[in-house]
């Protein structure tokens, strides 16, 4: 079982037309690099003008949130307490319900689940996870925390805009432990201004 390497997402915007200029702009790409179970999550745009690097340390239940357009990086810092109310939080009427379904990504036999809205059921979708990449609570910062398995296939809204990601490839990969750590100085900021950021953006 792998439990140290990258897992390569393509990504689509649902909520808007394939030809839209807007998300012309929106990365279409997303890697999730994985050792010691801490993760790395980045994404960037075409023109690499603006990027962004989700840290997640396992261990220190912390996430650093780093953001650079041109050549400023910005940072925030969260602990526990603070990613599940802003970044782990699962809506009230959410529920997750798995299924004997299962399919083929990138590879790897993946369970589903049906994740449904009691409020708005034309909100529902699907996930497909696998429980054959080694890493321990993946999802521990996420809506998706009780899913136990890696997420391949799913959608996520953040800032009020939903990305469809899905696995393309898994590679393992040896990286060094300073993949894992915040290496450039960035300006601290507030989630408020975190999402201002990618809502102006």
């Amino acid at each position: 079982m792998i439990s140290e390497g990258q897992i390569t997402y393509g990504l689509e915007y649902p909520q808007f037309e394939e030809d839209n200029i807007f998300t012309s702009m929106f990365p279409r790409e997303m890697t999730f690099k994985f050792k010691d179970n801490n993760t790395k999550n980045e994404l960037k745009t075409s023109m690499a003008v603006f990027s962004t690097c989700l840290l997640a340390n396992n261990s220190e239940k912390t996430v650093t949130h780093l953001v650079r357009i041109a050549n400023k990086y910005s940072g925030l810092v969260m602990d526990s307490v603070e990613i599940m109310d802003e970044y782990g939080k699962k809506p009230d009427d959410m529920t997750i319900v798995p299924t004997d379904s299962t399919k083929v990504i990138a590879g790897y036999t993946c369970k589903h689940a049906r994740v449904k809205f009691a409020n708005d059921p034309t909100k529902d979708f699907d996930i497909f996870y696998t429980e054959e990449i080694g890493i321990k609570d993946p999802n521990w910062c996420t809506p998706f925390h009780e899913v136990k398995g890696v997420l391949m296939e799913a959608t996520v809204n953040k800032f009020n805009i939903d990305m469809h990601m899905i696995a393309r490839s898994v590679e393992a990969v040896d990286f060094p432990d300073e993949e894992f750590k915040v290496t450039e100085k960035y300006e601290p900021i507030t989630v408020q201004e975190m999402a201002e950021i990618f809502q102006s953006f």
